[in-house]
């Protein structure tokens, strides 16, 4: 079946966009807890999947994941913000305060009514010795359980008002917002904020949305990115049960082979980038070192099925089409592609089939590599990362390759720059984010001009 596009020509009729730049980037994960090693471990092929430590995992059907290493937050954080500290709140803080440092930018200086904020993040993961805490300190038996009056027909609920810290906090920090929220407040940003949570294209869209922000006028800076830790008893055995996770235990830095004929599915992992866009002249004005431009965003959804993709491809390729035409871009401009590239059967080949039915031919010519090779799926944080190291490569001139490929499959016959670094000069990067339940986002950023 042929994938058919609507005229996008709406994206050209509007007025004159003001442009958006990134001046500052982020990130903690499983390869490292900043920037510059993350992206010195990608490219030298390491991979940051290892068996988990977070909690006993012997025993499950899966048991490795891509975590975040020797992680501490050294954040002066005020005493009564610390309850609500996840460990997915807490990457997204470290990453912000390297992205705002990154930037050159003084918050103090600046008015922060004209700085946003827009998160891609879920409901923090909970695991078992969470909720061993919440019943050493609050006995959260006795305030779910209505029991009964005197007269045996009304209920009340005793323990409301007497319930301890850990259960009266337990639904705020089980909100998708809370990162968004604690960023505003520690940072004293005061313009507009956004949550969005759509799977693993959660931070695409929120750099999406946090480009449309600033194109309409309704913030000159944004804070934006995403960040997420599913890695728990409940998350895996949840992607166990659906058949989504590699079962390769025993070669933990081999289990994630996007593309390979011998992939067995993804592996899970953690941490959290974020990034600093600008209005140009806002950029130019404090003189920043602007890393690149994000010219193009488009999405959409399959309408398909909610753990699957396609196999014709159609759906993501809706919402590649849609970036490169709000880009105003032509197929033959895009140097790479930064891939979603699970490592599960029916994404990987969708994709493939997707980036032929929007680049026809060239497709072919056109480097394809998967960063969740090494990093594992980094869920609601997984495309803000993506995008931070593509903006890495367009800096250098240097393509990070896809580990763990070598046993071609016919139906994935792409570039995907197999287990080696690449040399080459990319003016346009395209990243695609494409999400459980069919949510669809891709951003093409380039090379400041």
């Amino acid at each position: 079946m042929t994938a058919h596009y609507a005229d996008k020509n709406r994206y050209k009729a509007k007025k004159e966009k003001r442009r958006v730049v990134i001046t500052g980037v982020g990130a903690v994960t499983p390869l490292g807890n900043d920037i510059e090693s993350s992206w010195q471990n990608l490219i030298n092929g390491k991979s940051g999947i290892a068996p988990i430590t977070l909690f006993d995992a012997s025993n499950y059907p899966v048991n490795i994941a891509a975590e975040v290493k020797n992680f501490h937050l050294d954040t002066a954080v005020p005493e009564e913000f610390k309850p609500f500290l996840g460990r997915s709140t807490s990457f997204c803080i470290k990453a912000a305060e390297e992205a705002v440092k990154n930037a050159g930018l003084t918050l103090d200086l600046i008015d922060t009514s004209d700085i946003g904020i827009s998160i891609g993040s879920d409901e923090e993961s909970a695991n078992f010795s969470l909720f061993e805490k919440m019943f050493e300190n609050a006995d959260i038996l006795e305030l779910l359980m209505a029991r009964k009056s005197a007269n045996g027909n009304s209920h009340s609920f005793p323990h409301l008002d007497t319930s301890k810290h850990l259960g009266k906090i337990w639904p705020f920090r089980r909100s998708a917002n809370i990162a968004a929220s604690m960023l505003s407040i520690l940072q004293n940003i005061q313009g507009p904020i956004r949550t969005t949570s759509s799977a693993c294209a959660s931070s695409a869209q929120a750099i999406g949305k946090a480009v449309r922000m600033i194109q309409d006028n309704d913030a000159e800076v944004m804070l934006t990115g995403g960040c997420d830790s599913m890695i728990g008893e409940f998350s895996l055995t949840g992607f166990t049960k659906i058949r989504a996770l590699s079962k390769n235990n025993d070669d933990p830095e081999g289990a994630s082979r996007p593309f390979d004929m011998k992939r067995d599915g993804f592996v899970l992992g953690e941490g959290s980038g974020i990034l600093i866009l600008e209005e140009l002249s806002h950029a130019q004005k404090r003189c920043a070192k602007i890393l690149g431009e994000i010219t193009g965003y488009g999405s959409s959804s399959n309408a398909y099925k909610l753990t699957a993709t396609p196999e014709n491809g159609h759906g993501p390729d809706i919402a590649m089409k849609a970036a490169i035409d709000d880009a105003d871009c032509d197929i033959d401009e895009v140097d790479y592609i930064n891939a979603h590239g699970t490592s599960t059967y029916l994404n990987d080949k969708s994709e493939t089939a997707a980036i032929k039915n929007v680049f026809h031919d060239r497709a072919y010519q056109i480097p394809v590599t998967s960063n969740k090779s090494m990093m594992g799926h980094l869920v609601a944080s997984a495309a803000a990362i993506e995008l931070i190291l593509s903006t890495l490569s367009l800096n250098s001139d240097l393509i990070p390759p896809t580990i763990n490929y070598e046993n071609p499959d016919p139906e994935c016959d792409l570039d995907y720059v197999p287990n080696e670094s690449r040399n080459k000069r990319v003016e346009t990067i395209l990243s695609n984010s494409f999400a459980f339940g069919g949510q669809n986002a891709s951003i093409l950023v380039k090379k400041f001009q």
